[in-house]
């Protein structure tokens, strides 16, 4: 809609650039703040702002040094995919009906529904009935679901054991749904001690895992969730987390307290493919469909070759239905930045690499397209370390400075009122803490970046005197209190914005 952009330009209209006199009272009265601040003690820390208009240094603190970016990164790959793969850039997703080359049987076997995806995160269970409905009567074999469009690791190099099975880190795949990720919900039994109760959002039981007397039952693409949960104490502590599910299935541990509310819990889908291929097949049997007596691989959910689709063995008819989402521009903020979507980074990045180098894309020719990217724009490769698109690898590295030089050159490009409509808004929109309630409120326009020991903010600040600055906060190695960090951080941004000349204070 623009309004975003409309509203911090309006606040950022500026009354006079920074004087020598204004940057030299600024940098005093800023490193009089941080210098020996507790909030920080003993933690690398960084600050770098520049006059957003015309790119002058007002502070800089260890700007050149590498710091762990968290969720600041995804500002690299928004930025970067906007330049190369453009705003109105859609993901694709198509159906179309495949033939066994040569025929399984003398007078012909029934087509194959062909399932192609394109790394689309926006694509849902209500998407994959709507291509259910599109297939015309009559028999069919097995769906086959291709993914080849990207590699197929599910995790970026670096990611932590603590991420595997948490929601917020799904496996990567180019055939996604629901973001990869099953929802369950968790609620306390009838007294202390008991099982809690689990199901899935359809109701249906999630089978704890005393019960489960075949393992191989975990091989189903969708029923791979175990409970053993438990109910606590009432007022008890809520300790309901999700094992991760390497050599079994995923188990929801943990316990919540008796008579405590009802919680939704996500679960990532183990095989991403073959859960969209079950998904389909029951939307197909619910139509009524028959499949052909003569297929040779059971249905999509238990075959391999559903995940590891040869179309050279196949003649594809052209689609008859096909997906897009939403254009680049109007995702890059409600499904990335804003909710800092870890599972939309991956596969924006392997969309760059993708659109950069021959099929499939991955990680690396995604990183490697963005340092060439990075080098257009003034920024030295040789300063980052880049092992995602969404921050959690711990071999992720970037400068306070280089941060800037990505947000300085949306704001000189064609995105810039994109970027401001879909940047965190402090106090407004998204997760900036600390900055409600003060000076700074709806005058922060940034990228949060959260992991344990890190902290990032990096984006725009509306001033009152001086219009626009642009800026990067980094903290790592830190182990603090965050609340303290956070409110330290909300009073520097404070003073910029509210920083004004001696002669408009006496003029006051």
């Amino acid at each position: 809609s623009g309004l975003f952009a409309a509203y911090f330009t309006l606040r950022a209209a500026s009354k006079g650039p920074w004087s020598p006199a204004d940057v030299a009272a600024l940098r005093t009265e800023l490193d009089a703040m941080l210098a020996g601040a507790p909030a920080w003690r003993g933690a690398h820390a960084g600050v770098y702002a520049v006059e957003t208009a015309t790119g002058r240094l007002l502070y800089a603190r260890n700007a050149d040094d590498e710091f762990q970016p968290a969720s600041t990164l995804k500002l690299l790959v928004g930025s970067a995919a906007l330049d190369r793969l453009g705003p109105a850039f859609r993901f694709r997703t198509t159906l179309a009906l495949g033939h066994e080359r040569p025929p399984v049987s003398g007078d012909g076997s029934a087509p194959s529904p062909v399932l192609t995806f394109g790394g689309d995160p926006t694509f849902s269970r209500a998407d994959v009935v709507a291509a259910a409905a599109a297939l015309p009567g009559g028999r069919l074999s097995a769906t086959y679901v291709d993914d080849s469009a990207f590699d197929r690791t599910p995790y970026a190099n670096g990611w932590t054991w603590d991420d595997f099975g948490q929601a917020y880190a799904p496996h990567v795949s180019a055939a996604t749904v629901d973001e990869n990720v099953i929802d369950v919900s968790v609620a306390p039994g009838a007294s202390a001690g008991a099982p809690a109760i689990v199901t899935f959002d359809d109701g249906g039981p999630v089978v704890p895992s005393e019960d489960d007397a075949a393992a191989a039952g975990c091989d189903a693409p969708l029923d791979f969730v175990r409970s053993e949960a438990t109910t606590g104490p009432v007022g008890s502590e809520d300790t309901i987390d999700v094992a991760p599910f390497f050599g079994g299935c995923a188990r929801v541990v943990g316990a919540i307290a008796l008579q405590a509310p009802r919680e939704s819990v996500g679960v990532p889908m183990p095989d991403p493919p073959r859960a969209v291929a079950a998904l389909f097949d029951a939307a197909v049997a619910k139509r009524g469909l028959g499949r052909d007596p003569l297929d040779r691989y059971g249905t999509a959910a238990s075959s391999e070759r559903a995940r590891h689709l040869d179309l050279p063995a196949l003649a594809v008819d052209p689609p008859l239905w096909s997906h897009e989402s939403q254009p680049l521009a109007a995702l890059l903020g409600s499904r990335f930045w804003i909710p800092s979507d870890n599972l939309f980074g991956e596969l924006l990045l392997k969309a760059l690499g993708l659109e950069t180098g021959r099929k499939p894309g991955t990680t690396e020719k995604g990183t490697a397209y963005e340092k060439l990217w990075l080098r257009t724009i003034g920024v030295d490769p040789a300063t980052v370390t880049l092992a995602d698109g969404c921050g959690m690898s711990q071999y992720d590295r970037i400068t306070p400075r280089d941060l800037v030089a990505i947000l300085q050159h949306d704001w000189n490009g064609p995105s810039r009122r994109t970027v401001l409509d879909s940047l965190p808004v402090g106090g407004a929109r998204g997760t900036i803490e600390g900055v409600a309630g003060t000076a700074a409120a709806g005058r922060v326009f940034a990228k949060t970046g959260s992991m344990m020991h890190v902290r990032g903010l990096a984006g725009y600040l509306a001033t009152l005197h001086h219009g626009a600055v642009t800026f990067a906060f980094d903290v790592d190695d830190w182990n603090g209190d965050y609340p303290a960090l956070a409110a330290l951080r909300a009073r520097v941004l404070a003073r910029i914005v509210t920083h004004q000349s001696a002669a408009d204070a006496t003029a006051r």
